[in-house]
């Protein structure tokens, strides 16, 4: 394989249910970035057998690769990124299904590879997976520095709120980890950890499932703030779920001006009437009030990160 070019990929970080997945599915509508058209959990996974690095949780900093790593992931992301949103989605959903599927995604797979090898001297890509949020530094190494990051936040009550929805339905979002401890989360009826599993994640695991959740945005936040502050300010972006769900085609707009690429027709249109992604239930304004008793135990623990993301409790 020759030498692989991927140039200022664009790196979306945020919480789970913080609107990365919006924000994604919009973005790789672009002819002008490739995407993965789905997160990248099965890349990272594969890097742990590939390194031999013990899985603990989600950090990962530049410490942690090496030359022959970074070529094999580098290797994994120019064999899977496509520009084609129906080859994408298609390869998404039958990536686990029969023999015969694996075969054509297979063969969409090798076919990509070529085509970039013979035709293309450099690219772009889109990348969403929230655990990004605690591997910025890692991200940065593996891409040469050479990323835009873009950070999506989320009033803390409504994220929780959709986080504790999420762990609430079966069989979705579960953790592929085995993590060889039982879970007593006390309004959670599953036995498998769900979303992203922050450093300290063993201390939760006997908790209320509002607290679990706010410790995970509060973490992917953290990680968040803590990552970008090492990254020059034109390498990174920050915007809100509110301005993204609320104000999208501005906000698209505005966006693509800042990571270099046209508003194109495609990204018009869809702006225009964002689509639902990766939703529990209908998005409505406030909703985490429904579990408002539940959200109001945890202020004194997710005051602070309201604070430092410019949310108030007040409202």
């Amino acid at each position: 394989m020759k030498e692989i070019r991927i140039r200022k990929p664009i790196i979306i970080i945020g919480c789970p249910r913080s609107g990365t997945s919006l924000l994604f599915t919009l973005l790789s509508a672009s002819k002008y970035l490739w995407s993965l058209y789905r997160e990248s959990n099965l890349i990272w996974s594969d890097f742990y057998k590939f390194s031999g690095k013990q899985f603990r949780n989600e950090v990962l900093t530049s410490d942690d690769l090496n030359e022959d790593s970074k070529k094999y992931l580098l290797s994994e992301f120019h064999k899977y990124a496509l520009n084609s949103p129906y080859l994408g989605y298609f390869t998404r959903d039958h990536w686990i299904k029969s023999n015969a599927l694996n075969n054509i995604v297979k063969l969409v797979t090798s076919t990509n590879v070529l085509y970039k090898n013979l035709f293309m001297q450099e690219y772009r890509i889109v990348e969403k997976t929230p655990k990004s949020c605690f591997r910025i530094s890692f991200i940065d190494k593996l891409f040469n520095n050479d990323c835009k990051f873009i950070f999506i936040k989320r009033d803390g009550r409504s994220n929780i709120n959709s986080l504790m929805e999420g762990w609430k339905v079966p069989n979705k979002y579960i953790r592929r980890q085995e993590l060889g401890v039982k879970l007593d989360i006390r309004g959670y009826e599953g036995k498998y950890w769900k979303y992203v599993l922050p450093p300290g994640w063993e201390d939760y695991t006997t908790k209320s499932l509002e607290e679990v959740c706010a410790f995970q945005w509060i973490s992917s936040n953290k990680y968040a703030l803590d990552g970008l502050s090492l990254v020059n300010d034109n390498r990174k972006y920050v915007l809100t779920y509110e301005e993204l769900s609320e104000n999208t085609y501005e906000t698209m707009k505005k966006l693509c001006d800042y990571i270099e690429i046209p508003f194109s027709d495609e990204l018009e249109k869809l702006s225009k009437n964002p689509p639902l992604v990766n939703y529990v239930t209908k998005p409505e304004k406030e909703k985490w009030k429904k579990n408002k008793n539940q959200i109001e135990n945890i202020y004194p623990m997710i005051e602070p990160m309201m604070k430092e993301l410019n949310y108030s409790l007040s409202y």
